[in-house]
């Protein structure tokens, strides 16, 4: 039979009549095809990851905090908790902010305000004191600030009063504060 049907192809192919070929493919057009699938699937990709990722840093792409710290300048840190002003209570810290991460901020050459109390129990005007040997736990001169703790920060001018009074301790202890001293105040010159 085999033998038969195979007569018969040639039979017709003698009559002139085709023989239903194989359909051809565009192998070309087809790898074309597969390349812009890949290409598009790609971009739709990044696409989502770029959306996925500005959802969940809420539209913050670019900008971090860190960015915002002025390295020339000094910054000054409010921590809840402390001194209040109005009805929120802050403690409030001077110096450079040199690591800021969303865990921890650190913040070196610190200074703080101080006030003493005279003998008729009204405070006297604030004092800017530096961290350090004169404190009764003689702390380096460098903090480590959990972030929940801090409520906020910002960057001082040069022409404030607090930038002024540690300007003024610098050139006035150009070696830093003296630790035999007992006061632990930069002075009244040094007020803000």
């Amino acid at each position: 039979m085999e033998f038969m049907s195979r007569g018969q192809d040639q039979s017709q192919a003698a009559a002139g009549q085709a023989r239903p070929r194989r359909k051809h493919f565009d192998w070309d057009a087809r790898a074309v095809r597969i390349e812009w699938f890949i290409f598009t699937s790609l971009i739709a990709l990044v696409l989502l990851i770029v959306i996925g990722w500005s959802i969940w840093s809420n539209g913050t792409i670019g900008y971090s905090e860190a960015n915002q710290v002025d390295t020339a300048k000094y910054q000054a840190v409010f921590l809840n908790g402390g001194s209040t002003s109005g009805s929120v209570a802050y403690t409030t810290y001077f110096g450079h902010v040199t690591k800021l991460t969303s865990q921890y901020m650190i913040l070196k050459n610190v200074y703080y305000l101080t006030t003493t109390s005279t003998t008729n129990g009204s405070t006297s005007n604030p004092q800017l004191t530096k961290l350090g040997c004169q404190q009764l736990h003689s702390p380096t001169d460098q903090m480590v600030i959990n972030r929940s703790q801090v409520a906020f920060w910002e960057n001082l001018q040069d022409s404030g009063k607090v930038v002024t009074a540690i300007k003024q301790f610098v050139q006035q202890n150009p070696n830093g504060p003296n630790c035999s001293q007992t006061s632990s105040s930069t002075g009244s010159s040094s007020t803000p």
